[in-house]
């Protein structure tokens, strides 16, 4: 509830504060009644037409398949990416993902580390399993690429394969090494997603809305219910969910 006497700066600062600690919750999967009403505010349902409207350009987050990276040595699994070559434990994908580069591939056409790109299409090799088997090409395009298509759409965007790469480098004073796509996700100012169905993996919840700066940026499409959602909430009144839309 916003207090009278507080600037809106201050009112900005105490909204960020609650929504870094309802992601930390999201994290375990475990919602307070207070950080369940804080997300059930984002529903499309109860906001404004001007505030929906913000997301119209906005980026759709779906269910997506996360990329774990095949490490060897001991330990591995758990170093973090700027002491394993930049390569992440894990990458969220989905087809529309937006995703960062994290290294140099070809510099002269823009393929560099920093450089920003949409998912195509995943690809798995020949009689792989999607569920249990990894990836192994993810077609991107990249914002400012400039180079050669390995193909072009129909409407001249030119898609470009990005494979795994290995990285080896010392835990300790062992030598260790990772496989992983050398992409990670990126930061968005303003997202649109659905985590009320039970499509979102466990920790999926977690990934999808981690992907926006501010809770201000979040909008869902449907109502968080405990009976259809992977994320724990404590037993309790719900019937609020069934608002219609702020004044």
């Amino acid at each position: 509830m916003a207090h009278p006497h507080r600037s809106p700066e201050e009112l900005l600062a105490v909204d960020g504060q609650r929504f870094e600690s309802f992601v930390a919750a999201l994290r375990l999967l475990q919602l307070s009644h207070e950080s369940w009403k804080l997300l059930s505010g984002r529903v499309q349902a109860k906001l404004d037409d001007q505030e929906v409207a913000r997301f119209a350009d906005a980026l759709r987050v779906r269910p997506v398949i996360q990329v774990i990276a095949t490490n060897v040595g001991p330990d591995v699994a758990a170093a973090p990416n700027d002491k394993a070559g930049n390569l992440a434990k894990q990458v969220p994908v989905c087809i529309g993902a937006r995703l960062m580069l994290t290294c140099n591939l070809w510099q002269q056409v823009g393929l560099c580390n920093g450089a920003c790109g949409t998912v195509y299409d995943i690809v798995w090799s020949p009689g792989a399993d999607p569920i249990r088997d990894q990836l192994c090409v993810i077609m991107m395009e990249f914002d400012k690429y400039t180079g050669p298509a390995f193909l072009t759409t129909a409407d001249g965007r030119k898609i470009v394969p990005i494979l795994p790469v290995d990285r080896d480098f010392l835990v300790g004073a062992t030598l260790c090494a990772r496989t992983q796509f050398p992409l990670i996700s990126i930061t968005e100012d303003r997202i649109v997603t659905d985590l009320s169905c039970r499509d979102f993996q466990t920790g999926l919840s977690y990934v999808a809305v981690s992907r926006v700066k501010a809770l201000q940026g979040l909008m869902l499409d449907a109502p968080v219910r405990p009976q259809s959602s992977d994320i724990h909430i404590p037993p309790g009144r719900y019937q609020d969910e069934d608002e219609g839309p702020k004044a």
